[in-house]
């Protein structure tokens, strides 16, 4: 062993990169370390720690390759803290003598944001328009991005006076073909003056893993009693055999063709513009005015085909 004389003391930093900077509670951290001495010292099989905020150890890497001037860790991976905030951890070298030189202990912050789950909120089977104080039904799915799982979950449905207004409960299985997706009902009144209202779903927060509270607008149209039948015949305008499936809009109210080309729409007095469409055909579109019980006939033309050159 060489006398203590002859080990020189180097100096030793030590660097860190994290990513990424802001992290969601419970997911991976992926740190990268870096030791440098001078004089330079290979530190190859050199055991680091990387404590966490209360100095508690949260794993032990070795330095794996030296480049001639620094000795690193392969990239490894940690798992982030349950709870949103700001922290900053701590990657320790401890002290090593290499070739007669003495590598003194060295730290380096690892500074990071924890920010709660992301959860996506959709709405669904939405009626284009509901008499004014009647109830009426829709869907609300709600995912969280790392795919946790929701099942029995409560959401809350809240009107544009920012009144709770509904609230419904997720179901206890993924909706099929989907992932994380979790579905739930829930019945609402309708305001009880026409117009359109703009309300808003707001997703769960959860306590095992804290998740950001998620919402998702939807439109509500609210109409008053629609008192007049308009029955709407499709036909083809040269053939004049009945168009079924075609798509009739009188807006809001809309209806589809039966296998007669016929469909029919109750709505309120009043003037509209009415619209029929199918695939193949030119849209038609003409002006009514409703002041009783009527019936439309639409007379489709075929798109013209395209020829080729």
């Amino acid at each position: 062993m060489a006398p203590e004389g002859d080990v020189k003391r180097a100096e030793t930093t030590c660097a860190v990169r994290v990513a990424p900077g802001v992290v969601d509670a419970a997911a991976e951290l992926t740190l990268q370390v870096k030791v440098s001495c001078s004089p330079v010292c290979d530190l190859r099989g050199h055991t680091l720690s990387i404590k966490d905020h209360a100095g508690a150890d949260v794993t032990r890497v070795e330095l794996t390759r030296f480049d001639g001037t620094a000795t690193e860790t392969d990239e490894f991976a940690v798992k982030a803290p349950f709870n949103p905030g700001r922290y900053t951890w701590s990657v320790v070298s401890p002290p090593v003598v290499r070739r007669r030189v003495s590598c003194p202990e060295a730290t380096s912050p690892v500074s990071f944001d924890v920010k709660p789950h992301t959860t996506n909120v959709v709405v669904w089977d939405i009626p284009s328009a509901i008499v004014v104080g009647e109830r009426f039904k829709v869907k609300v799915g709600i995912k969280c991005v790392h795919e946790c799982p929701l099942a029995g979950r409560n959401f809350e449905v809240w009107s544009h006076e920012a009144t709770l207004i509904g609230s419904g409960k997720l179901s206890d299985e993924r909706w099929p073909g989907t992932s994380a997706l979790y579905v739930g009902e829930v019945e609402l009144d309708a305001p009880v003056q026409e117009g359109l209202y703009t309300w808003t779903v707001k997703g769960p927060s959860t306590s095992e893993i804290p998740h950001a509270e998620g919402s998702a607008s939807f439109g509500v149209r609210a109409v008053t009693h629609p008192e007049c039948l308009v029955t709407v015949e499709a036909i083809d305008q040269v053939s004049q055999a009945p168009v079924s499936g075609a798509r009739v809009v009188m807006h809001p109210y809309k209806a589809v063709t039966d296998e007669r080309g016929v469909a029919q729409v109750r709505v309120a007095k009043g003037a509209y513009q009415l619209f029929v469409s199918q695939t193949r055909y030119l849209t038609f579109g003409v002006p009514v005015e409703v002041a009783a019980d009527m019936t439309a006939r639409a007379e489709l033309f075929l798109e013209p085909v395209q020829e080729r050159n």
